[in-house]
This record gives C-alpha cells, structure tokens and sequence, in this order.
C-alpha cells in the first residue's frame, strides 16, 4: 500500500516548520486535518495538510502537529482596504 502525500518530499522542511507555527496550540486544537498555504521557495505556492498527532512514552505523551500531504496552490488573493 503506498501513501499519496503529493509533493510534499519536494518542500524543504523549514517550510512545514514555519507552517506549523501558524496552526493554533496543538494540545487544544479541534481533531481534524487542518491546511495552511505557504510560499515554500522554489516549489512555489503550496498547500501543506497537517495532522495531529500524539507520541507516549510511560505516562507523558506529547503532541505535535504532522504535514502528511502537500499540494501545489494558488497564490492568496490580497483583500483591497
């Protein structure tokens, strides 16, 4: 069975970071796939899909926000003031 993440091996991993960091707390966010669109440098506009996720370990566990699928997206439009 293979897993179709898009093009996702194709966006550096500063990118899913600085993605990540836009998504609300992880410990407190609702259950359910959420997107961002970013420009990741040479792979232009794209739109990344993170997961949460859970690691335990004895009786600590830790959460921490997945990307497990990118495609490419339009450039956001820019609201006229």
């Amino acid at each position: 069975m293979t897993q179709d993440n898009g093009i996702l091996r194709r966006v550096p991993g500063g990118y899913c970071a600085a993605a990540s960091a836009t998504l609300p707390p992880v410990e407190t966010a609702v259950d359910r796939p959420h997107d961002v669109v970013i420009e990741a440098g040479h792979v232009g506009w794209v739109r990344i899909y993170f997961r949460r996720m859970r690691v335990r370990h004895h009786k600590h566990s830790h959460w921490f926000w997945h990307p497990y699928r990118a495609e490419p997206a339009d450039a956001p439009t820019q609201q006229a003031s």
